[in-house]
């Protein structure tokens, strides 16, 4: 549930041999067995894994009869081989929503079109960016179940040290921001840093960033089209420039001696970082560890071409299908739409892994635990302008092209952003065209 990596190279393969071995499945949409008994399988553990097995017990409490097995630690790559091997549970819970166009399209993950007519289920309850994230190529193959959030925390000590009262809501402010409260020894060694995009450090995805630049990875055709996106040329000049205003040496020496991500040793929580973008779930960790860190949460900032959508997040989903391998799939979709659909299991599933509900009654439950931090992200979570990824039979290992080309242009290896991006757009096409 925690902040992804990026997809690897091994995930990728599982994503093309999964393909290959589902090609043809059809779901018959009638149960074979006529057991009351299913599987979901997740990839929680230790007290997360606790949380979800209490929120299925109020649905087996709720079933007389019904008996629900859930097995837990099985991350997304589990889940795809589960698919490919043939023993893939009734019910797939996965934390991110970037193998949804794998699951729909292999029919690894069976469609649901139907079944939400047949009941009527009100999809407008769900959040925008959660709904857009469940389905590809005219297949609704998951339901949204959870969110994480992304957006900017910053530590109010420092600011007020800095004279700043107020979060940035531009990117050329957060960089006015982050050079004011960067802090330096006599040597010059970096003691705190205003902001750090430097890629792959802590929450600093590239995807992460594309919404609020307006980067496209597609075309409305669907083909790569990086290199004809203003946004990223946009997103390349301003992270370079933040990144070089450090020097690029003395941020990864900075980087690479910061405390591990979810510790007590994070750098923004011992106030060596002073911004930083990160998911709702990190307000757990500041409780846990550091609960006497001022700091405050505001949506992240955007370009100055983009200032009326500001309050707008990016969005991870957790997601939930039924799998083509399910002897009941009657009573897996029921399940699947409970945990996506039950306005107190959301709010049980929210309040117990500190994750944003994306259903919208539960969002406005007076029993939802939201302090003031939290709340930043309840109100991203509903913003008709939060965005996910752009789903593709692929995942999202179309990110990877990028993210290796901002390692190079941060480090001042790649000069060119239009022959960068060009490349990234070649990669790309190369990955969708093995599809």
């Amino acid at each position: 549930m925690r902040s992804r990596s990026l997809l690897l190279p091994a995930a990728g393969l599982a994503v093309a041999v999964l393909a290959a071995s589902c090609v043809g499945a059809v779901d018959t949409g009638k149960s074979s067995s006529g057991t009351n008994t299913i599987t979901v399988w997740n990839g929680y553990s230790g007290r997360e894994l606790d949380v979800f097995k209490s929120v299925v017990k109020d649905f087996e409490a709720a079933n007389p009869g019904v008996s629900v097995t859930v097995v837990g630690q099985q991350n997304n790559d589990k889940l795809v081989q589960g698919l490919r091997g043939g023993s893939a549970p009734d019910v797939q819970w996965a934390a991110s929503n970037d193998y949804v166009g794998l699951f729909c399209s292999s029919g690894g993950w069976i469609d649901l079109t139907d079944r939400i007519a047949k009941d009527g289920l009100d999809t407008g309850q769900f959040t925008p960016a959660s709904w857009q994230a469940t389905q590809y190529d005219g297949k609704r193959c998951a339901l949204p179940a959870l969110g994480d959030v992304y957006g900017l925390y910053y530590n109010k000590k420092l600011f007020a040290q800095a004279g700043l009262k107020t979060p940035p809501k531009t990117f050329q402010q957060l960089t006015e921001y982050a050079r004011k409260l960067t802090k330096r020894s006599p040597d010059g060694k970096l003691e705190v840093a205003g902001y750090l995009p430097l890629t792959n450090f802590y929450a600093n995805r590239v995807q992460f960033y594309a919404p609020f630049f307006g980067a496209e990875w597609f075309d409305a055709d669907g083909k790569p089209a990086t290199a004809a996106s203003p946004g990223w040329k946009a997103y390349l000049g301003w992270q370079r420039d933040l990144v070089g205003s450090y020097g690029y040496e003395q941020a990864k020496a900075f980087t690479a001696a910061a405390g591990q991500p979810y510790s007590a040793a994070n750098a923004f929580q011992q106030g060596k970082l002073a911004m930083m973008i990160d998911g709702e779930y990190r307000t757990a960790f500041i409780k846990q560890f550091t609960p006497d860190l001022d700091f405050g949460t505001a949506p992240m900032p955007v370009t100055e071409q983009k200032a009326a959508d500001y309050g707008m997040g990016y969005v991870v989903n957790h997601i939930a299908g039924v799998t083509k391998a399910s002897k009941n799939p009657d009573l897996a979709w029921k399940l699947v739409k409970y945990l996506a659909t039950d306005e107190q299991a959301q709010v049980k599933l929210g309040n117990g892994l500190v994750n944003v509900p994306t259903w919208k009654p539960a969002l406005a439950s007076k029993d939802l635990v939201a302090d003031p931090a939290f709340k930043s992200f309840v109100a991203m979570q509903v913003h008709p302008a939060s965005q996910t990824n752009p789903t593709t039979a692929a995942g999202a290992g179309y990110i990877d092209p990028m993210s290796s080309f901002l390692e190079q242009w941060e480090s001042g290896r790649s000069a060119d952003p239009a022959a960068g991006l060009a490349k990234v757009d070649e990669q790309i096409t190369g990955l969708l065209g093995q599809r």
